[in-house]
């Protein structure tokens, strides 16, 4: 034994209209435009056209800790975007391009845990300080020979 569900009322249907009926078939409203993601992958370039350079020098200058904060907060920032790019949110391209950041900005944070263990290793030996010495020694003979001229 079933039972129906009961119909609707005339008045009911007249009340809803035709794009309501439409709506009811497709299910739903169409999907939203999707939002410019320029501003985001701009900022993310900016935090990696720094971050990278100092990550670079981070061996011979000691940079790397502000680099690898800089890089970190790049791989948040674009890490966060990734739910946005499931949610389907940004255009192909605009994904795409933050898909690439994202990449870069993973590699560059390898590279950091690579440098700082370097880096560890080094002040372990005598590298540094040789290397202190030897810049200390050519900048005193630079500044020698501009004040002795």
């Amino acid at each position: 034994m079933s039972v129906a569900p009961p119909a609707p009322s005339d008045a009911a249907v007249a009340d809803s209209g035709p794009a309501s009926r439409v709506d009811a078939l497709f299910a739903g409203e169409p999907p939203p435009e999707p939002l410019p993601a320029a501003p985001r992958i701009r900022r993310l370039q900016r935090i990696l056209a720094v971050a990278i350079p100092l990550d670079l020098l981070g061996i011979p200058c000691w940079t790397g800790v502000p680099g690898a904060i800089l890089t970190l907060w790049a791989y948040l920032e674009a890490d966060a975007e990734m739910a946005r790019i499931d949610a389907g949110m940004y255009g192909g391209e605009d994904a795409a391009r933050l898909l690439r950041l994202r990449s870069i900005s993973t590699s560059t944070l390898y590279f950091c845990v690579v440098s700082f263990l370097l880096q560890a290793w080094l002040l372990s030996t005598s590298a540094y300080s040789g290397f202190i010495g030897s810049v200390i020694e050519t900048l005193g003979s630079g500044f020698a020979r501009l004040s002795g001229s």
